[in-house]
């Protein structure tokens, strides 16, 4: 996995970390615990696929990070699982060969930061932050695809909000994407 040092410091940090913040604070409820509850549910997915395949939660839940790429959480899962039943779902050639990668690799298999630290989050690491188009959306980037310092940036303005409301920095990313996503399918 790639490493950035984020400039907390920045004039630029201090305005992500304060979006997020002000997100975060307009959360009801409900949206709080569809966040809470987001990542141990991929999980469920990520075990499924796992088992099916007779290997580890890792490998799992690199596959779903793997078709995670320009799908709808539903259609993530259903090519997931087909995948894991040997079926060569239909759609982005990338995501299959990241796939199959991960049959042998696991995280290792996914390069992309996104990817990765999606793999991760679902398979239980508490401090991986996913950085996607939903996300740069709530930071106000005008990109939807960050370079690797926007990325570092708004990943440590993600920990730092987090560890502000006492929760860890998936489940901030989690509700941070319900909000701004307005659901969390």
């Amino acid at each position: 996995m790639i490493t950035v040092t984020a400039p907390e410091g920045t004039i630029e940090y201090a305005t992500y970390a304060a979006r997020f913040e002000s997100l975060i604070m307009t959360a009801t409820l409900a949206q709080t615990e569809a966040a809470s509850v987001w990542y141990h549910d991929a999980a469920a997915v990520a075990g499924e696929v796992a088992r099916n395949l007779g290997t580890t939660l890792e490998v799992g839940a690199s596959i779903v990070a793997a078709f995670s790429p320009r799908e709808r959480w539903s259609t993530n899962v259903a090519k997931a699982i087909a995948y894991s039943l040997g079926s060569r779902p239909a759609g982005l050639g990338n995501n299959l060969r990241m796939a199959d990668a991960a049959v042998a690799a696991g995280f290792d298999a996914l390069k992309g930061l996104k990817t990765n630290a999606f793999a991760r989050a679902i398979a239980g690491d508490t401090n991986a932050v996913v950085i996607d188009v939903w996300m740069m959306r709530a930071a106000g980037m005008e990109t939807d695809s960050p370079n690797k310092s926007q990325y570092a940036l708004l990943s440590e303005a993600i920990v730092s909000v987090a560890q502000q409301f006492g929760i860890t920095p998936r489940t901030a990313q989690a509700l941070i994407w319900i909000i701004v996503r307005g659901g969390a399918a």
